[in-house]
């Protein structure tokens, strides 16, 4: 293991454990620097076709190609757009509260890629919990873990929007969810405390504060020093 996969780990831990002292902001930094270059480092090269290699005989062409299911990627991307909605803070109830800006659904909007991947345990909420929530559970999907919080991505029950849920790492309690409407055009913000927000899709520079680490496709930490 390289000095810089140590260095990688130990920020790692540092600011997405939420245990200890808080990170500061050159921590922050640094570790969003290390994970870009080890996500431009790990693009695997393509190999140079085979001449002697019978063309395209790996499966008969009168069986048609099975499609296979997507796999989560390691490397991810953040996708752009622009905007802002908040995030309607629980404290720990069960109850969870649904924050819609009433406009149009922007039908052409593309699906969020992380819906593609097929629900597994670690995405699933009780729905008892998410009753009266207006979240989808069968589109929740897990995203990470930073500053004690676990970050969940999903849609409305009505699939028009794109909606946060959060529950703290710690004792595993609801803290908070809200949704942006699929009509509501940009980046959907949601603020989790007075030094973590979240992000769906790319804001304006200079819009949300604190340093952006990238957890998924979609989903953009802003972390603030305490």
């Amino acid at each position: 293991m390289s000095d810089v996969d140590v260095e990688l780990g130990h920020l790692r831990e540092r600011v997405y454990g939420g245990r200890g002292s808080a990170p500061t902001e050159a921590e922050i930094a640094r570790l969003a620097a290390l994970e870009d270059r080890a996500r431009a480092g790990t693009a695997p090269a393509v190999p140079d076709p085979d001449p002697e290699a019978p063309a395209d005989d790996a499966q008969p062409p009168d069986e048609p190609a099975v499609p296979r299911a997507p796999t989560r990627p390691v490397a991810r991307r953040v996708l752009t757009a622009l905007g802002a909605v908040a995030l309607l803070g629980l404290g720990g109830a069960i109850g969870f509260a649904l924050a819609h800006v009433p406009t149009p659904a922007d039908t052409s909007a593309p699906l969020l890629p992380e819906l593609a991947f097929v629900q597994t345990s670690e995405d699933v909420i009780s729905a008892d919990i998410l009753s009266d929530s207006g979240i989808d559970p069968a589109s929740i999907r897990y995203i990470a873990t930073i500053r004690d919080f676990r970050i969940y991505l999903a849609v409305p029950d009505d699939g028009d929007g794109r909606c946060i849920a959060v529950f703290t790492s710690t004792d595993n309690r609801p803290w908070s969810a809200g949704c942006a409407s699929g009509g509501e055009p940009g980046a959907a913000v949601f603020g989790v405390d007075e030094n973590l927000s979240v992000a769906i899709g790319d804001p304006a520079d200079d819009t949300v504060a604190g340093t952006p680490i990238r957890l998924s496709e979609s989903v953009t930490a802003y972390v603030r020093p305490n």
